[in-house]
This record gives structure tokens, sequence and C-alpha cells, in this order.
């Protein structure tokens, strides 16, 4: 019978032991009893609307914003170019216009030179501006770009651009620009003062400038600086 009782004694035991750890203990207990023992301290019956006002005592702040400017063509081809002698005057409102919107410097001119002392004579088929590189290329007249080509070789980024002027075709080249730098694409319409590219040194050159060629018909090769003397103005 001993043995009988603890046996009974250990299974009361594991059941009461089974029900404390198993049974939530907020089943033993009311849901008033519960809501009490959860409750804050502090109930917060009402609250004031948000609201603004104005605050004083304290300092102005000035507010640092991103600043940027727009620079015209001329403005930043005067810059690249100051300090060198004016070959020219251009007006911005005539029909026909120098390459270079301000006057600068030409070296090599139209007609036979002399590049080197192996080289022997060639004949140079446009003028060389000296503006500096960077500098941008315009269009000399409204027209169409015929032709463009960004390489290494020959005129090097160069475009071709064909007008129509005193009721004949004259293509106007504008060669050695820089990578990247044309604005123009074929078969584009381009008006005077338009921008082409900026000077560079691509192509078969010695040193930044732009070549300019004007070709009559779109191939008869003319001495550009009189061509342009005769018409601009």
């Amino acid at each position: 019978m001993r043995r009988t009782f603890l046996s009974g004694l250990t299974i009361v035991f594991v059941a009461a032991v089974t029900l404390v750890t198993v049974v939530p203990i907020n089943v033993l207990i009311t849901p008033a009893e519960l809501a009490e023992a959860y409750a804050p301290s502090v109930v917060v019956t009402s609250a004031e609307p948000q609201q603004l006002a104005a605050v004083s005592g304290g300092a102005d702040v000035p507010i640092s914003r991103d600043q940027y400017t727009v620079t015209a063509l001329r403005k930043k081809l005067l810059a690249v170019t100051a300090g060198r002698r004016a070959s020219y005057f251009n007006d911005p409102s005539w029909k026909v216009q120098w390459p270079i919107g301000v006057g600068v410097p030409m070296s090599d001119q139209f007609g036979p030179r002399v590049l080197c002392a192996s080289c022997g004579v060639t004949q140079h088929r446009g003028t060389d501006f000296l503006p500096g590189r960077g500098a941008p290329v315009q269009a000399i007249a409204e027209g169409v770009v015929r032709y463009v080509e960004e390489s290494d070789n020959g005129l090097g980024v160069h475009a071709i651009i064909d007008h129509r002027i005193d009721g004949e075709l004259v293509s106007s080249v504008y060669a050695h620009m820089e990578f990247g730098s044309l604005a123009v694409y074929p078969g584009q319409s381009v008006s005077v003062g338009q921008l082409i590219g900026t000077v560079g040194d691509t192509g078969f050159c010695f040193g930044p400038h732009l070549h300019f060629e004007i070709r009559l018909g779109g191939t008869q090769h003319v001495d550009p600086v009189a061509w342009l003397e005769h018409h601009v103005g």
C-alpha cells in the first residue's frame, strides 16, 4: 500500500508541475484584473491640436544654394582669346560671319606652303585660325549639314555645311576639332552663328587650330579669307 501511495503522489506532483508550466497565468485571473495590471499609471484624456507659432529670439540663417551661370559662346570665346591680336571684326547680326566669333590671329593662309624641310611644297586649301584649344566654332551662315566625321586622320574631327549664298552653292569646312565636341549631325539645318564644335588638334596638324575651307559648288577650293571679306557685313 505504501508503494501504491507513493506512485499516486508522484502522478499528482507531475500533473501539478505540468499545469504550472504550460497553462498561461492569464487564464487564472479575471479580465478586469488583467486590464488593471497593464493599465498605465497616467492616462491622457485629451491633447491640444498641433499648432504653428512664431519663435522669437532666433537668428536668421542664410540658405546655401547651388550657384550656376550660363556663359554665351561669344563671352567664352572672348575669355579663351584674351590678349590675342584681332585679325578681323565680326558682327553677330550679319547673315554671313567668320567661323570664330571674334577676331583672332591666323597662321597658314590659303595657297602653297612648306610644312617641313623634307615635305616639299604643298597646297593649303584653307586658312588656319588660332583662337586656342576649346574655343567654340560657329556656322558662317544658315545651311544644312552635309557631312560629319569623328576621326584622327586627315582633317580629323570635321564637319561640312552646304549654304545657298547669292544663289550659289557654297560649302564650308570646319576641321581639326576636339573629339566629342561635334554639335551637329548630317541633314540638320543650322543657323548663322550656331555651335559646330570646339577647336582641337585631331587629324594631321601641329597644334590646336581651326582649319577652315570654302568650296564653291561644293568642290572648288577658294581663299576663305578673301571670300569672307567679300561676303560678311
